[in-house]
């Protein structure tokens, strides 16, 4: 037996602790990374969502005016070419609705924005401030934007 090459008892033993050792260690920080990412992920989704969001309704607040909210929390306001548009918060998502001038009911719901979970508009003297909180499964995302008004002279 002392010719033959091999291994130890106590080799072994030490080469098995260190990967009884090493393999949840290496585990744990791979689960980390991926955490880490995926929030990093989500969290820019949310972003580039609110930035989109962002540039849809711009050009509505500012040729808008007259702007007010319901006792719902929704923004109306007026426009010239359209008549009175809504902004409200249905089921996680950011709804504009249309009213023609003269009618009461609200026609055709277009998406602005999903995965939000507060919206709250505020109506001040030259626009509209809108704070914005967003929310998916791996990541939140909070941010505010103020929009100015139609002018007239």
């Amino acid at each position: 037996m002392r010719g033959e090459g091999g291994f130890t008892y106590v080799e072994l033993a030490v080469v098995m602790s260190l990967l009884v050792l090493l393999i949840p260690i290496v585990l744990a920080v791979s689960l980390e990374l991926e955490k880490g990412m995926k929030t990093i992920l989500a969290e820019q989704a949310l972003r580039s969502g609110a930035g989109a969001f962002a540039a849809d309704v711009r050009e509505d607040l500012r040729q808008g005016k007259n702007f007010r909210l319901t006792s719902e929390g929704w923004l109306l306001f007026e426009q010239p070419e359209e008549g009175t548009i809504r902004y409200k918060l249905d089921k996680r998502r950011i709804i504009r609705s249309v009213s023609q001038s003269g009618q009461s009911n609200f026609r055709g719901t277009t998406v602005l924005i999903h995965d939000v979970y507060m919206v709250h508009f505020t109506p001040e003297a030259g626009g509209v401030r809108i704070e914005l909180g967003m929310q998916n499964w791996h990541g939140d995302y909070e941010t505010e934007f103020f929009f100015r008004g139609r002018v007239d002279p």
